[in-house]
């Protein structure tokens, strides 16, 4: 397992956590993960679409996570409150600073 790969874990689990969240959407298109299962098909790999993206550039490390949230609690509180968890467990992973974190909900029910 990759070290992206592990933190992309260890963030869904602390995303997962959270008793507001429903939910963890794939960060890929539904074209782009059919094409890229249909690859993993032709070189014999399982190929698993990421449920959240990290990207990490010369200018620090961005983290996006797409989630669907119970109708509990404001959107708005969930949010901040993943964003704190995340940046905290980012604090703990070796990555590249500034940590730029979008938490977008994609739904609520």
């Amino acid at each position: 397992m990759t070290a992206t790969a592990t933190l992309q874990a260890r963030l869904a689990t602390v995303i997962l956590a959270d008793p507001d969240v429903r939910i963890i959407y794939p960060t890929q298109s539904t074209l782009r993960a059919i094409g890229d299962r249909i690859a993993g098909a032709v070189n014999d790999r399982e190929f698993q679409s990421p449920i959240l993206t990290i990207a990490e550039t010369s200018e620090g490390t961005t983290v996006s996570v797409s989630i669907g949230v119970r109708a509990e609690r404001a959107a708005t509180t969930v949010c901040r409150r993943l964003h704190d968890r995340i940046a905290d467990e980012m604090a703990t992973a070796t990555v590249a600073l500034p940590v730029s974190i979008a938490v977008k909900v994609a739904s609520i029910g």
